[in-house]
């Protein structure tokens, strides 16, 4: 198996970015991208409102206890990502089973 893997490795990653080029490339021509938009005279050159922002922290408190659930994913899956990085930490080198 590893034998394939060494002879047809490089030749499926040509292939992959061939691939993810043309489909990119692909996106690219599909759909219009402004790419200097952001230099327009139209838009506003203030970043920072001049007055603060009112009740936001209301706001934001309301919108995460109508909308709960999705509170409670993105906290099972940064809880769940913890795991996963904490077991690959700990899991054992491979040098030192073959050295044992």
């Amino acid at each position: 198996m590893s034998n394939k893997i060494e002879k047809y490795g490089p030749i499926e990653a040509i292939y992959l970015i061939v691939a993810l080029l043309i489909v990119f490339a692909m996106i690219f021509l599909e759909f219009s991208y402004p790419a200097f938009e952001f230099v327009s005279s139209r838009l506003p050159r203030i970043l920072i409102p001049l007055e603060p922002f009112n009740d936001i922290a209301n706001k934001a408190s309301r919108f995460l206890w109508e909308h709960r659930a999705l509170d409670l994913t993105i906290q099972a899956f940064v809880i769940f990502t913890a795991v996963i990085c904490c077991l690959a930490l700990l899991k054992p080198d491979e040098r030192e089973e073959e050295e044992i």
